[in-house]
């Protein structure tokens, strides 16, 4: 092995539906991307390809490659497709008596309230499998009815009957005094000891008892799964000679070790697209913007991401596959419109796209791997925006004729267009989808798109991004130029983080400060307990303190920053309530000081700093882009068919600028720039898109 891989390769790993993204970067800042067809069927082994073709291209087998890599973080979709396609563990949950079908009557209420067909999704765990204790802590988490042990042994009896693989455990009032919960999993060890247990206590120590039960039947029901795919990965790693830190991306934006991982499966929900604000915000900075979108355009779905004042966006009121997660995650919108997404025509004649998907087999028709639908990718190859004999990495050539007969039957024929005009009305019908996931994180929550830097993401995505800005009227759009690979690069530009919120309910008049900083000393000593289990040394550990806050009689909360250090003190508690008032403000138009304020939750949010890669710096080539022109081909702008300049991306250097029309291709990445706007390469060799001026 060469002495230059002993010095510091990382490696940034996503899994999507369709390609496993790898961006490697070197000590040097020199930065390699890869892409291998995702197996399905088991995950592991796409990675591995990935890494074998990483490794092939800088002339190491796979074992030196491996031991001269640092860092390995790992975005998966493994737990999120396990709870959409409900092929997680069997799971059992346990609660209080009286109680029993708080979890599956949800919140009681008709999610589409318009749509008479609408029906819950079907319960994770079936009624026969949620077993009911004797025992009940109060309100103000004092013991009324103590634990009956044997009701649980019962309830141990009835899962190994059943072949009961995870186990949730969800008590009432169990946030405030979690003893039983944990009596309780003493005992299911004890009776099932190859079960996966989980307490609501560990999972989401907070108010709200459905939201907790459904949160820590999610950490159940995945968990199993999640705990033997990184046992696998790790072993498989170890084996080809990996010695270094693997780490796996959050739901939150942050990372986490395996070990913490496999006990908090929940956190690993939206892990791959969760990389990318952190992402975007990196390439935004670099040119002055805190303020970003991001929009991540993969073989499956069109991912929207929003930051704000350099915070990305986070929610902890979200669903996945129609279950509620009640831990923070990135606020990111997901719609059905990736370069797989299969078009077609409805019963009352509509176009449509998505959110069915062709998937990474058979793919897309112009795949030429037995598709026999059209997709988004077949309508940008007739669009003669894509090159057919340069797509993936060089990996296979696209079948134009493929392309061309599935969109005459299955469209052009059906809705009585000839097959140009159906390409472009797909093509239109995509970006319209995608301004519309647009403007669902921007202009439906307050924000005025125009002010934001638009970072595009996904092989496919800046196919689209020109004409999504200029609907939006966003003024700047960038372009990576590891864009097929971006939640694979922000994996590497994130830090460890861990959430942690406990309920402590209190007019603001009458707090108990000192009550308030034991609290909040508690979170902070496991915070710095969890880093440090995860090798993170004390001087790169970031504590940052929150409160919930409401007016008294609201239901919905604000998450409001304060100042801590060991003690709450008065003068931060009124800046705490001023804070929440002007945020209230800005958020719904009004505030009320004055007004009695109630805190509802104490967060710690607690990150570990961790080594960044850097990206070397390109020298000025000045404007002219000709060294990287590489000819004409016919392409449709406008609704017309002209010969339009083709750019080879990776000829392109630092100040090149390229006018539109014209279409810059990498091998995994394609740019359409359209009539009206310009392109720049800068210091990064990241493409800069504005309105010619």
């Amino acid at each position: 092995m060469n002495a230059k891989n002993k010095t510091g390769r990382r490696v940034g790993i996503d899994i999507g539906g369709t390609f496993t993204d790898l961006f490697v970067t070197e000590a040097d800042g020199a930065a390699s991307i890869y892409k291998s067809p995702t197996t399905p069927h088991d995950p592991s082994e796409g990675l591995l390809n990935g890494l074998t073709k990483a490794a092939d291209a800088v002339g190491e087998s796979l074992e030196e490659f491996l031991g001269g890599v640092t860092t390995i973080v790992h975005g998966t979709t493994i737990a999120t497709n396990a709870v959409l396609t409900r092929q997680g563990a069997k799971t059992g949950f346990v609660t209080t008596r009286g109680f029993r079908d708080l979890l599956n009557m949800r919140r009681g209420i008709r999610d589409r309230q318009n749509d008479s067909k609408y029906a819950p999704p079907v319960p994770l765990v079936p009624r026969d499998l949620i077993a009911t204790v004797r025992e009940r802590i109060d309100v103000s988490g004092n013991e009324l009815v103590p634990l009956h042990d044997e009701d649980v042994r019962e309830a141990a009896q009835l899962f190994k009957e059943q072949g009961v693989e995870a186990v949730a455990i969800s008590y009432l009032w169990s946030f405030l005094d979690p003893s039983h919960e944990q009596r309780t999993a003493q005992i299911l060890r004890e009776e099932l000891p190859d079960a996966f247990i989980t307490l609501s206590s560990d999972v989401l120590p907070q108010i709200r008892a459905y939201e907790r039960h459904s949160t820590t039947v999610l950490n159940a029901f995945v968990g199993p799964k999640l705990q033997n795919y990184l046992a696998n990965i790790k072993r498989q790693l170890a084996d080809r000679g990996f010695d270094g830190t693997l780490l796996i991306v959050q739901s939150n934006g942050g990372v986490m070790s395996p070990e913490i991982a496999s006990e908090m499966a929940v956190n690993a929900l939206m892990s791959g697209p969760a990389a990318a604000p952190e992402a975007a915000l990196q390439y935004a900075r670099r040119h002055g913007s805190e303020d970003v979108i991001t929009v991540d355009m993969g073989g499956t779905s069109f991912d929207v991401a929003l930051v704000r004042g350099g915070d990305p966006l986070l929610t902890s009121d979200s669903e996945i596959g129609g279950y509620r997660v009640a831990l923070p995650m990135l606020d990111i919108h997901t719609v059905g419109a990736g370069g797989g997404s299969l078009v077609w025509v409805d019963s009352g004649g509509i176009l449509r796209v998505g959110p069915q998907s062709a998937t990474a087999t058979p793919g897309p028709a112009c795949y030429g791997r037995g598709g026999e639908n059209p997709t988004t990718t077949d309508a940008d190859l007739l669009m003669g925006y894509l090159n057919p004999d340069l797509f993936g990495d060089g990996a296979f050539t696209l079948d134009v004729d493929a392309a061309r007969r599935a969109v005459q039957e299955k469209v052009a024929t059906p809705l009585g267009l000839s097959v140009p005009e159906a390409v472009e009305g797909i093509y239109r019908v995509v970006n319209a989808a995608m301004a519309e996931a647009v403007n669902a994180v921007s202009v439906k929550r307050g924000f005025d798109p125009r002010e934001f830097t638009l970072v595009v993401a996904g092989g496919a995505g800046p196919i689209h991004a020109v004409p999504i800005a200029q609907e939006l009227g966003i003024s700047r759009i960038i372009v990576p130029r590891e864009s097929s690979v971006f939640c694979a690069v922000g994996t590497l530009l994130t830090d460890l983080k861990h959430m942690y919120a406990r309920t402590f309910v209190a007019e603001v008049d009458a707090v108990d400060l000192g009550k308030v900083s034991e609290v909040y000393r508690e979170m902070r000593d496991e915070a710095v307990v969890t880093l440090r289990s995860e090798n993170v040394e004390p001087d790169a550990i970031e504590l940052v303190f929150t409160a919930d806050l409401r007016y008294v009689g609201q239901f919905e909360e604000i998450e409001i920053p304060l100042a801590f250090d060991q003690e709450l003190s008065p003068t931060a508690l009124k800046q705490l309530v001023s804070d929440f008032e002007e945020k209230h403000e800005a958020l719904n138009g009004y505030s009320m000081p004055g007004e009695g304020t109630e805190i509802i939750n104490l967060r710690v949010t607690a990150l570990g700093r961790t080594t960044k890669a850097a990206l070397a710096e390109e020298e000025s080539a000045g404007a002219d882009p000709a060294a990287a022109h590489k000819g004409t081909r016919e392409a449709v702008f406008s609704g017309t068919a002209r010969m339009t300049d083709i750019y080879d991306g990776l000829a392109l250097r630092r100040d090149n600028r390229v006018a539109g029309p014209a279409i810059i291709e990498q091998p995994t990445t394609t740019v359409v720039l359209i009539e009206g706007y310009t392109l720049t390469v800068d210091a990064q060799g990241s493409y800069v898109i504005e309105p010619a001026n």
